[in-house]
């Protein structure tokens, strides 16, 4: 007997919603009453943030976007990153729903960035062979491990950095783990300070903060 018909379409609804993006997509392919209550506004619901509506109106995008239909809004925040007021970039990981947020270099904590002779905001195409030193840690906390990267290595070396799509290279700063416990602040560093020469020939575009998968599937 068909599951559809024994239980009513809230409590499918309320099933899948508790699965993920990936199973609900599956489900949806099983029949047509299935198809309707996956695909279903209550279901895609629960796979967005639950400060959506906070992020999407607080950001360059149309505020049109907020009456989409809850699964088409969820891919479309998948595949098309809105850049908030902020400056910063936020984006869902598709498999999870999870938040996915590039802070702009403009709105990094940059030291003399307001100092011309320090900082200039252009673009300079030898920006790759100055070691630097990277660590990412909780406020209040004891320092992470700092790494020492170089983003162009010579060849005795391995290298460090991986080509993305868009051109740009990156480099993994770190980790940290959300407990959902009281807000923390989330510090990076980012720092070459070992003499007194200028530094100069480095380029940002951001810091990327993403969800990392586990393998226990």
């Amino acid at each position: 007997m068909e599951i559809t018909k024994v239980l009513p379409d809230d409590c499918i609804s309320l099933i899948i919603s508790l699965t993920s993006p990936r199973d609900a997509c599956r489900m949806a392919l099983l029949s047509h009453a299935f198809n309707s209550i996956a695909d279903s506004n209550a279901v895609w619901q629960m796979f967005l943030p639950l400060d959506y509506i906070h992020i999407i109106s607080n950001s360059s995008s149309p505020p049109s976007l907020l009456s989409l239909p809850k699964k088409d809004l969820y891919f479309t925040l998948c595949y098309h990153p809105i850049l908030t007021h902020n400056g910063d970039m936020f984006q869902l990981e598709k498999e999870s729903g999870k938040k996915w947020y590039m802070v702009g270099a403009r709105a990094l904590s940059i030291q003399w960035v307001d100092t011309p002779r320090h900082w200039t905001w252009i673009s300079l195409p030898d920006s790759r062979h100055t070691p630097v030193e990277l660590d990412v840690s909780i406020e209040g906390t004891a320092a992470g491990e700092v790494r020492s990267v170089i983003l162009d290595p010579p060849r005795n070396m391995p290298q460090q950095a991986k080509e993305r799509v868009d051109g740009w290279l990156e480099i993994e700063m770190g980790e940290f783990f959300n407990g959902f416990e009281n807000d923390r602040t989330v510090e990076f560093s980012l720092r070459e300070d070992h003499d007194d020469q200028p530094k100069r020939g480095l380029i940002v575009q951001g810091i990327e903060l993403r969800p990392k998968h586990k393998n226990n599937r």
